[in-house]
């Protein structure tokens, strides 16, 4: 593996198997909320990890702001791959626009992929997921 390279623990080297599982990835994660209570543990273990990290927030190094969309190009531009965790609750409404609005975005800036941090069995939420 080098030094860029992440991949699952469980991961063989046989590599892709057609749904991105098992692929080798190398790049940058943006992790949305990343000074926040579930972004910091990702940003700590993607770090651990090796993986070249974004930390997104209002008032990080990188700037990301979920109520000011002016700002999430930027914070995506050169990134592989997304960690998204919304704030305040992808139940509230605006969050599913919030949500399309943000996989626009991403998948202009060349992002391959999105990983929701979501509240599985809160039906108010399914709509942004």
């Amino acid at each position: 593996m080098t030094e860029n390279a992440y991949a699952r623990d469980d991961d063989s080297s046989s590599g892709d198997d057609g749904r991105g599982v098992g692929r080798m990835m190398t790049g940058t994660v943006l992790v949305t909320s990343g000074t926040g209570k579930t972004g910091r543990r990702v940003v700590e273990r993607l770090t651990a990890l090796g993986v070249p990290v974004r930390s997104g927030s209002r008032t990080g190094e990188v700037p990301f702001d979920w109520q000011d969309d002016t700002g999430w190009e930027a914070a995506l531009r050169g990134t592989e791959a997304a960690y998204v965790a919304y704030y305040p609750d992808l139940a509230v409404p605006g969050a599913a626009e919030a949500m399309a609005a943000f996989g626009r975005t991403a998948a202009a800036c060349g992002v391959r992929r999105v990983v929701l941090l979501s509240g599985r069995g809160e039906p108010q939420a399914a709509v942004a997921e």
